[in-house]
Order: structure tokens, then sequence, then C-alpha cells
């Protein structure tokens, strides 16, 4: 899905959402397939949806979407973001984490794959934003 900002960008993105060493974006190499769903759900590392880096992935892919040129529906977001320098996708272990506990939903948009949050999904990312906020709380009152 075409996206218009950079590389740069997305990264300097990733960073604000996950402050960890592995961002939750990745380079499309050659022997990717991001708009295959049977690419999403092989040879991935196991993954717990408990970590703030599937938190920060989710704001990640949510808010690097509203820069799509295709109007996508809200809690929507794309398999491959086609930025104006490269091609980048979600990191294929947070994606099948995800897809397991059924908080996306895989959908076809013509020839593009999308994710979408699910009822649960999107109860998943309020209460996990909601819990990190009362964390920073906590230890900045301590």
């Amino acid at each position: 899905m075409r996206i218009t900002q950079r590389v740069s960008y997305a990264n300097r993105l990733a960073k604000t959402f996950y402050s960890g060493d592995s961002l939750p974006i990745s380079v499309v190499n050659p022997a990717d397939n991001p708009l295959s769903l049977d690419w999403w759900t092989t040879n991935f590392q196991q993954e717990s949806p408990d970590s703030d880096r599937h938190v920060g992935a989710l704001k990640l892919y949510l808010a690097l979407s509203r820069f799509s040129k295709i109007e996508l529906s809200e809690n929507t977001f794309a398999a491959r973001f086609d930025l104006d320098d490269q091609s980048m996708r979600p990191d294929k272990a947070v994606i099948k984490v995800l897809l397991d506990r059924l908080l996306v939903k895989p959908r076809m948009m013509g020839a593009q794959l999308v994710f979408v949050l699910t009822e649960a999904g999107q109860s998943y990312l309020t209460q996990r934003t909601a819990e990190n906020r009362d964390v920073s709380k906590q230890s900045v009152g301590s």
C-alpha cells in the first residue's frame, strides 16, 4: 500500500511507540511475500502479545496507515508499506501472534492484504495503552 512518507519517518515513529532494540517493522526482502496471508503464518518466532513491543507495533502500523494514498477504514493497516524511498512491512512474528489470538483479521482490498483490528484487538490496544499510562504515572509519582 502506497504510504506518503519516507523510511526515516517510519523508523522515528517506530521509536516513539517502542523503545526496545528490535523495531517492529522491517524492510521488505526479495524472499518476503507480505501480500500473501500464507506467508504471515509460516516460519515465525514464538512470541507473546503481552509485551510493549506488540502494543507499540499496533500503534505504529495504524499511524503509518493514516498516510496511505488509498483511504483505509478505521483500525485497519497494510501488510506492506510502500514508502516513498523503500518498501517495509510489519514484523512477521507480531502479526502471527495477533492473528493467532484473533486480535486482527486479514482482509483483501483489491490486490492488497490488510489487517483489521477485531473487537478483541481494539479492547487489547485500549487496555494495554491504559496500563502503560498507569505504570508511567506510578513511576513518575514515586
